[in-house]
């Protein structure tokens, strides 16, 4: 396995469907690395790249940053996850596309900024 970066390989962004896509963005590595020192806890990715197909057998958006390889749903080892959607809009107020699930944290590098709840 070769890592992409300090704390992350490439595999833990592969499409589920197990297609092989896992073309992920730097940018947003980069961004789930300052995540992980940020809390000094482990990040885990649920979701990274998916393909067209899993997308839509799994009800995804149409238009979703995962199918660009831009986007990761993720679980910061013992934090809520609200706590870290908290850290992430208050650190970068004016980027990024961030949304609260349940279960996880949504965080894209899309260009514009966007905010939800899902």
């Amino acid at each position: 396995m070769k890592a992409i970066s300090q704390h992350f390989y490439r595999h833990d962004f592969a499409c589920p469907c197990g297609c092989g896509f896992a073309d992920i963005s730097k940018e947003l590595v980069s961004l789930l690395e300052r995540v992980y020192q940020y809390f000094e806890r482990p990040v885990y990715v649920q979701l990274g790249c998916c393909c067209t197909y899993y997308n839509k057998a799994h009800g995804g958006e149409y238009a979703t940053q995962h199918l660009l390889g831009a986007a990761a749903d993720i679980l910061v080892n013992t934090i809520a996850p609200d706590a870290v959607a908290d850290y992430l809009e208050n650190a970068y107020p004016k980027e990024y596309g961030i949304g609260r699930g349940e279960s996880y944290t949504h965080i894209d590098v899309r260009p514009l900024p966007k905010r939800w709840r899902e």
